[in-house]
């Protein structure tokens, strides 16, 4: 399963990053796959241990903000067992026969 989310504290202020560095280092610390982009996090593992990985991001954020607004896309494949995180960019470039920015 790949999980691409944003956790976002409601009311903190303008300045995030000390707040997502929180998120960001549960992640890290989960071993699971992962890429960090300008506006979410894109997460890859078994399903069990993606949703435990989400539930405990929104958890770290509320622990410092009031009020935690959290978007969560999922794409799950039964077809694929290999890990797609990357694949499916070197899929998209295989087709532009190019490498695009990273």
């Amino acid at each position: 399963m790949i999980a691409e989310i944003s956790v976002l504290p409601i009311g903190n202020g303008i300045d995030l990053a000390g707040q997502v560095a929180k998120v960001i280092r549960v992640i890290h610390e989960s071993g699971l796959d992962y890429r960090l982009n300008a506006m979410s996090t894109v997460i890859e593992g078994d399903s069990d241990q993606v949703f435990d990985l989400i539930r405990k991001c929104h958890n770290k954020m509320l622990e410092n903000a009031e009020r935690v607004y959290t978007v969560v896309k999922l794409d799950e494949r039964k077809d694929k067992k290999e890990k797609l995180l990357d694949q499916k960019v070197r899929s998209v470039e295989k087709e532009l026969e190019k490498d695009l920015k990273k």
